[in-house]
């Protein structure tokens, strides 16, 4: 019977992979608090810069045979640095379902709050560990109250893969973020780079032709604002992880060609008043760095470019990391 419970939840888990935009992940720990095995399948997508959230289906079962098990639905918050290498994120979560003793069953909640460490070798694939602590209440008297709860610390393991890539590339492009436009000739890279962060500049332009992966932040692929980080990284100059938070840091600077030096941040925005959803790098002669749906390449500020005649009207600001 438990046997039979555990591949209905792992099946409800992967029945909508092929369709969604995010991640999936399986974990497996265990349960001091009633020396449970704890089974998790989690799917969750980015909300915001930093947080990422989503459903999952959780499932405690207890090794005595007279124990107490738990099957339910919940929601998961996770904060974490991007998608660093190495991350670690905290954790905040609650689930509603049934508990299930060999003599009765009922309804309960299952709260959970702690933090693990994920580390992804590859933009596609992470392992992680997780510490947290776990409430299990039948019933609604809340999990504030003392007496039948179980509660304690769990160590959890777990693997997840990014699901649904070109989809969500086929999504942000709908938005505007990074859409590839019908272009003519491409764009050559500038013949003299010069200005303070001319390296800077060089340092993007020798991944041109990266391929795109959404959280990317390698050779092996980059997303816009990982792209940036990158070529300032090399140079020992840390940015944050998101468009947004890019569009944010060093210093204004006119949103004008005549005033742009190699280096400078470019943002925009897929509609007018409209959060920044997209980044890239001047490099000199009127033309910029980004990676965008078709990888890292090089566009013109020049409005009788098809190229060109696309970004300019979404271009929303500058910022200057080196005066």
């Amino acid at each position: 019977m438990r046997t039979r419970r555990l591949l209905i939840v792992a099946a409800a888990a992967a029945t909508p992979l092929a369709a969604q935009q995010r991640d999936v992940g399986l974990l497996y720990g265990r349960w001091t608090a009633s020396r449970a095995e704890s089974y998790e399948a989690r799917l969750d997508r980015p909300l915001g810069g930093w947080l990422r959230h989503g459903v999952t289906l959780h499932a405690l079962i207890e090794r005595d045979a007279a124990g107490r098990d738990f099957y339910g639905v919940g929601y998961e918050l996770r904060a974490q640095r991007g998608r660093a290498t190495l991350a670690p994120y905290a954790i905040l979560g609650a689930a509603l379902g049934m508990v299930t003793e060999p003599a009765r069953q009922g309804p309960a909640a299952l709260w959970s709050a702690g933090a693990g460490l994920e580390w992804r070798p590859f933009p596609f694939i992470a392992l992680a560990v997780e510490e947290r602590y776990r409430v299990s209440d039948r019933g609604p008297r809340g999990f504030w109250r003392p007496g039948e709860p179980h509660q304690g610390w769990g160590t959890s393991v777990g693997l997840s893969i990014a699901v649904g890539s070109g989809r969500r590339r086929s999504a942000r492009s709908a938005a505007g973020g990074g859409a590839q436009p019908t272009r003519g000739s491409p764009a050559a890279p500038p013949l003299m780079i010069v200005g303070r962060a001319s390296n800077v500049a060089q340092t993007a332009i020798a991944v041109l032709g990266s391929p795109y992966q959404w959280g990317g932040t390698a050779e092996n692929g980059f997303d816009c604002s990982g792209l940036i980080q990158y070529a300032y990284g090399r140079h020992g100059i840390r940015l944050p992880r998101t468009s947004r938070g890019q569009a944010q840091f060093g210093t204004a600077v006119p949103a004008r060609i005549d005033s742009l030096r190699p280096g400078d941040i470019l943002a925009f925005a897929a509609r007018t008043g409209g959060a920044v959803t997209h980044v890239g790098m001047y490099v000199g002669e009127g033309k910029f760095i980004h990676s965008s749906t078709n990888g890292v390449r090089l566009s013109r500020l020049d409005a009788s470019d098809p190229d060109g005649a696309h970004w300019i009207p979404k271009w929303v600001g500058t910022r200057r990391i080196l005066p």
